[in-house]
């Protein structure tokens, strides 16, 4: 056995080094009686006890907690998250017909697959300044979650989106919560907000809101 930079090695069959590494650490290779025949016992115990402190650290734990898959979407310049299992489908904007004497936050209906649906301009409801139409603009039509798809009384309707980015995954714990000094609206609809300024959105609450079930059969 010898030591060089640090590293012990264990002259293996042959003269050959036989010797590995864990973590940082040089570990011996399988024993056969020989090679133990060449070694002393305090020798043979000190690569042991490497082994043996090698194999003591810690794997890394992943995180655990609950998970949310979010559809990402921007409007305005801000970017939001909802939760995948309330998007049943994303149309790029088409006509959509104007309604009189709803609110402002109604853009108006459009036809779905034979369905009208309202469409939501999320930052009139939100009582942020109103998003504006361009030709890119997409539609997500989301519906509640504790009905199934089709139900009668499921809440069905089309978000106002300028872009759909993607769909990803994060730690319900990694969100922030909305700060109180935002209108009550923002918070009241907001699960929270990441560190990268991604606002994720709570649609059950949201579509249980009475200003839009009002207004469901526009």
């Amino acid at each position: 056995m010898s030591s060089e930079n640090g590293q012990i090695y264990v002259n293996g069959v042959n003269g050959r080094s036989a010797s590995h590494h864990l973590n940082g650490f040089a570990q011996p290779a399988c024993f056969s009686y020989d090679d133990e025949q060449r070694l002393s016992a305090e020798q043979i115990a000190a690569i042991w006890q490497r082994r043996a402190e090698a194999l003591a650290i810690p794997l890394h734990v992943a995180s655990e907690g609950t998970t949310l898959e979010l559809l990402v979407f921007s409007l305005g310049g801000k970017r939001y998250g909802i939760k995948v299992n309330h998007v049943r489908e994303i149309y790029p904007l088409r006509q959509i017909t104007p309604v009189p004497r709803t609110p402002e936050f109604v853009v108006g209906v459009f036809s779905a697959r034979g369905r009208l649906l309202s469409v939501i301009d999320l930052h009139a409801f939100l009582c942020l300044p109103k998003a504006s139409l361009a030709n890119n603009s997409k539609i997500i039509v989301i519906a509640s979650e504790d009905q199934g798809a089709g139900s009668k009384d499921e809440m069905e309707l089309g978000l106002l989106a300028d872009e759909v980015e993607n769909v990803l995954t994060l730690f319900e714990d990694d969100l922030t919560p909305m700060v109180s000094s935002l209108n009550d609206s923002q918070v009241e609809f907001t699960l929270g907000v990441t560190a990268d300024m991604l606002v994720v959105l709570n649609l059950e609450t949201l579509l249980n809101n009475k200003r839009l079930i009002i207004h469901e059969e526009i």
